[in-house]
């Protein structure tokens, strides 16, 4: 099996800890190791054969984090462009490599199993023998409106994988609560498949992406850099998901019961360390006195300082937008004061 991981994510609700020149991905947040480099321990024993797919600015990052990757093996990408063009560019580049069943997952997330999560990727491997693309679902353990969802179809007689109805995004809480009471999946955006087989798909529903995406190749394989990132400039932002995955045949999932989580909040990355005095996260490297705060994120570095109630979270990716936009016309002023 091939293993691609995807670092090339941003990070914003993890902010001020997450910033765009280092992301949750390259940070230790659950322990001395950055997440990219728990996600490359916990996958590892399947295979040596490793990819990562990162933006420009993190080549360095990557490469500090994962010295044990040959950088051949590390893709970059000129400007993001989400997961849809970083997936297909990737599979285009194995096709002719040997089509081998490759397994893409991100790599700002966690699983407390890794034996677990190793063998759903095995079983997962398996099935993308015979199906279009496999996806991996985790039995969800609350109806979550921030997750994406799977809707299952019956199972595959004798198989381990059921198929995918459809791909429900951040549903309302009626809709999670239903799709939960049904044995659907929270999808994790863990992709197994054999690169021809997800290239074919994607041509019928998605083909103009994968001829821009063959143009950027064909030009980095000439040489022409310049020429090579004005077509990949050129590409949409677009999620894996969007682009392909829900308007995809044949796509099933396998259950990952590997004590999953995205490390999507400060809340997550509360309970996965383990909460403080009053359920609290603390995070600064100077004391912090909060007498009566409870249920709260308190995170302080030299970019800012973080005080948040836990059930506030899901208005922090809009203030932080908020506050990029009001530090960027004052920047030059202060750089010209400094000077």
């Amino acid at each position: 099996m091939r293993l691609l991981l995807l670092a090339g994510g941003s990070g914003t609700r993890l902010w001020p800890l997450s910033t765009e020149e280092r992301p949750k991905q390259f940070l230790p947040l659950l322990s001395e190791k950055s997440l990219l480099a728990e996600t490359y321990a916990r996958v590892a024993p399947l295979s040596s054969d490793v990819w990562v797919a990162t933006a420009a600015r993190h080549e360095d990052l990557v490469r500090r984090e994962l010295p044990q990757v040959p950088r051949e093996r590390i893709l970059v990408e000129t400007s993001r462009r989400n997961s849809g063009p970083a997936l297909l560019a990737a599979a285009l580049r194995f096709t002719r490599d040997g089509d081998p069943i490759t397994a893409a997952l991100p790599s700002d997330q966690t699983a407390t199993d890794a034996g677990a999560f190793r063998s759903a990727l095995e079983r997962a491997g398996a099935e993308a023998e015979s199906a279009t693309v496999v996806v991996l679902g985790v039995p969800p353990t609350r109806p979550e409106t921030d997750f994406g969802y799977l809707e299952l179809g019956e199972p595959v007689p004798g198989g381990a994988s059921s198929p995918v109805r459809r791909f429900v995004e951040k549903p309302d809480g009626a809709r999670a609560r239903s799709l939960v009471a049904a044995g659907d999946l929270w999808n994790a955006g863990i992709f197994v498949f054999r690169p021809s087989r997800l290239l074919a798909e994607a041509r019928r529903v998605a083909g103009d992406l994968v001829s821009g995406i063959e143009a950027f190749l064909a030009a980095e394989r000439s040489g022409d850099a310049a020429r090579a990132a004005q077509a990949w400039d050129a590409l949409p932002s677009i999620s894996i998901d969007f682009a392909v995955m829900e308007k995809a045949a044949g796509i099933r999932a396998v259950p990952l019961r590997a004590g999953w989580s995205d490390v999507g909040s400060w809340r997550a990355v509360r309970d996965l360390r383990g909460g403080g005095d009053g359920g609290n996260l603390v995070l600064s490297d100077r004391p912090v006195i909060a007498p009566g705060v409870v249920e709260t994120a308190i995170v302080a570095t030299d970019r800012g300082v973080l005080v948040l109630p836990f059930d506030r979270e899901a208005g922090l990716r809009d203030a932080v937008e908020r506050l990029g936009r009001e530090e960027a016309p004052s920047a030059g002023r202060w750089e010209e004061k400094r000077r």
